[in-house]
């Protein structure tokens, strides 16, 4: 099991009450329940999170660090409750959009912008392309931006539409100085001693990286979990270990973006929209616009330009 943001609040609510019984009671728990629940929180951190003794709770070492970041996840959390999990008024006339990690997402907005010229346009990322289609089903968004891994199905529900934008190869970012930086691709199976940076995000992309891994001999060895693209990238940079990345991810110093041999892992980008929202009549021009805009991201990238002129085109028409 992995923590989610319910577990995060219950730490949060304890901390804040220095107290199981009125933690408990803040929660609308029994203690019991919320003593077994925290018992099996901490199972999953591998440690105890609080100190009990006859005042109260108070946080371990181990929980102080966590809390700091818990409670900047659930007040993260909170607004996004807030801004996407209500109906739109009459008066705001914003077009909201999620998306999960897709290079596709500035292009998206861009021409969200010329088409809505007279709407003001508001974003939210989220990792969990679950939650993202729940949110375009309950109208909490108009408009989701979702990358797949691998062959994974895309479970729609009622009311939603879908189209694939892009299909695209998943390449990999080592070191500039690394052993295999000169080679024009490279096969998964020599990067089996790495470190690995990987997200840890996502629905089922860690999933699809480790099998594809084991296909190819090896348990990848994750070093780093990191969520953002740049500092991933850094990371490679600075020589902690190789990372799984996007073609059309520009090259920055230190860092050498190279394709797999094979293509062992494909990425979908999707976009999903209500039937009856506001942007139904201009989902053609916009995916057009949007995948149009791709291919000049993808010849910007030398190494993707040369996989697609050895491989051929992997852009949704």
């Amino acid at each position: 099991m992995e923590i989610q943001v319910r577990h995060l609040r219950v730490i949060c609510e304890i901390a804040s009450h220095g107290s199981l019984n009125r933690a408990a009671a803040g929660l609308g728990l029994g203690q019991p329940a919320l003593s077994h629940q925290l018992r099996r929180i901490e199972r999953m951190v591998g440690g105890a999170l609080f100190h009990r003794d006859q005042r109260g709770v108070r946080p371990t070492e181990l929980g102080a660090l966590i809390l700091r970041r818990a409670k900047v996840i659930v007040l993260t959390f909170d607004e996004l409750e807030h801004d996407f999990h209500r109906r739109g008024s009459e008066t705001d006339t914003s077009i909201r959009i999620g998306w999960n990690d897709s290079a596709l997402a500035s292009p998206l907005l861009g021409g969200l912008r010329d088409l809505f010229t007279d709407r003001p346009v508001r974003t939210r990322a989220d990792s969990s392309r679950t939650r993202l289609l729940a949110q375009v089903s309950h109208r909490a968004i108009d408009l989701a931006l979702i990358m797949i891994c691998g062959k994974r199905v895309l479970p729609v529900p009622p009311g939603v539409r879908t189209m694939t934008l892009v299909r695209e190869p998943s390449f990999v970012a080592v070191p500039a100085g690394h052993r295999l930086a000169t080679e024009k691709e490279i096969d998964l199976a020599e990067l089996a001693g790495e470190d690995w940076i990987v997200s840890s995000g996502g629905d089922g992309c860690r999933a699809v990286f480790r099998e594809m891994c084991l296909a190819h001999g090896f348990d990848p060895r994750i070093t780093h979990d990191v969520d953002v693209d740049v500092t991933r990238e850094h990371l490679v940079a600075g020589g902690y270990g190789v990372s799984l990345v996007q073609p059309t991810r520009p090259e920055v110093d230190g860092l050498v973006i190279r394709p797999l041999t094979g293509s062992p892992m494909k990425l979908r980008h999707v976009l999903a929209w209500h039937e009856a929202g506001p942007c139904v009549p201009g989902i053609q021009e916009l995916a057009a616009g949007t995948s149009a805009e791709y291919r000049r991201m993808a010849e910007r990238s030398a190494p993707y330009r040369t996989w697609l002129e050895r491989h051929g085109e992997m852009v949704a028409g």
